[in-house]
């Protein structure tokens, strides 16, 4: 039977994504050890070669907080060097391209006072819509999971309260219209 150090060590190679040829090699193992291992291990394995690609990504500027500081620093320097260039020296039609182009910027960074749903005039469109833009901020990594499952939720309780609403006015409708007939 083989030592727990050595089962240890299979999780780490396996987490690292080595063959079973390699580890065969390296712990001096068969390959059915190694199969059998694989099954009775996953969690572990499949929990470690999580945490490296989490490291990876992180290392590599690749979560979007990464990439949001990342850009802001460059922005920064970029600012610095602007703030010592001569514009006057630029051509009128270059000035006014980057002046549509920061104002464009500045409009993308705006953050509206108004709410996002109005409960005068939320329907089920609407709220699609609202589904649908979610959908597209996830895709993009705008949005957590967990942030995406909480809008979720609220958009579809809305989505349902908006369908109570609607069948009980139908039904209300239709009360008054068989109340109707029954008085004449």
């Amino acid at each position: 039977m083989k030592s727990t150090e050595t089962k240890r060590e299979f999780v780490r190679l396996r987490g690292e994504g080595l063959s079973y040829g390699t580890i065969c090699e390296q712990l001096h193992i068969g390959k059915s050890t190694c199969i059998a291992w694989e099954k009775e291990l996953a969690d572990e394995i499949g929990e470690l070669r999580r945490a490296g690609l989490e490291e990876l990504r992180e290392s590599y500027g690749m979560t979007k907080e990464a990439r949001i500081k990342r850009l802001g620093e460059t922005l920064t320097r970029i600012n610095d060097a602007l703030d010592q260039v001569d514009f006057s020296t630029v051509d009128p039609v270059k000035l006014l391209d980057f002046k549509l182009k920061y104002m464009d910027a500045l409009k993308q960074e705006h953050i509206g006072t108004a709410p996002d749903i109005d409960p005068d005039t939320m329907n089920a469109k609407g709220i699609l819509a609202k589904l649908t833009d979610l959908l597209n901020r996830v895709r993009a990594g705008d949005v957590t999971t967990e942030q995406a499952h909480r809008e979720s939720m609220v958009l579809s309780e809305l989505l349902k309260a908006y369908d109570t609403v609607e069948v009980k006015s139908k039904l209300d409708e239709l009360e008054t219209m068989i109340e109707g007939r029954n008085v004449g």
